[in-house]
């Protein structure tokens, strides 16, 4: 596993996991699946009864766009935000995973990014870093708890898994700059 930087200007805010035998990092990745009409289509059907029962009735072209333009609003913001090297807009933009935690922040605590648009089921979740902040990866969360799903389950897998390996590597830490 090694950690990149996103972006060359933002060095020591904003990370991406790579995982062992990927070509991408993890955000890459999302910004793949979530652009990709086909492979949302796929998901949705797949997950239709819990959408509906989260979100209510909608067709699946509706299900399909709202994802993609969601997903384009959350990256533009997430991206816009990568720009203030302190981190602290980042800091607003993810919060803590666990609402016991709400207004708390620590050390290796476990994040999420929810999307922009209201009601949204789009997450990114990432690890703070001291000011920084380690993207694992994401998922469509459409069920109160992420271990009810699979696809959330291993989001959740993945977080303390990065955790993990920050906690042991400590300044160690494999990070290395991605220059985009």
């Amino acid at each position: 596993m090694k950690v990149v930087c996103i972006f060359e200007h933002s060095k020591n805010c904003l990370y991406a996991v790579k995982y062992e035998g990927s070509e991408q990092d993890a955000l890459d990745i999302l910004q793949e699946k979530w652009a990709d009409p086909e492979d949302l289509r796929l998901f949705f059907k797949q997950y239709k009864r819990d959408y509906e029962s989260y979100y209510g009735k909608a067709t699946l072209s509706q299900i399909v766009e709202k994802a993609i333009e969601d997903a384009d609003a959350l990256f533009e913001t997430l991206f816009k935000l990568a720009e203030d090297v302190s981190g602290k807009h980042l800091s607003e933009f993810f919060k803590p995973l666990h609402k016991k935690e709400a207004g708390s922040a620590y050390e290796l605590q476990q994040l999420k990014a929810y999307g922009t648009h209201s009601n949204s089921f789009l997450r990114i979740y990432a690890i703070r870093y001291a000011n920084s902040f380690v993207i694992t990866g994401g998922a469509i969360k459409l069920t109160d708890q992420m271990k009810d799903r699979k696809h959330t389950k291993k989001e959740l897998y993945k977080l303390n898994m990065v955790r993990e390996y920050l906690q042991e590597k400590g300044e160690e830490g494999e990070f290395v700059y991605l220059d985009i």
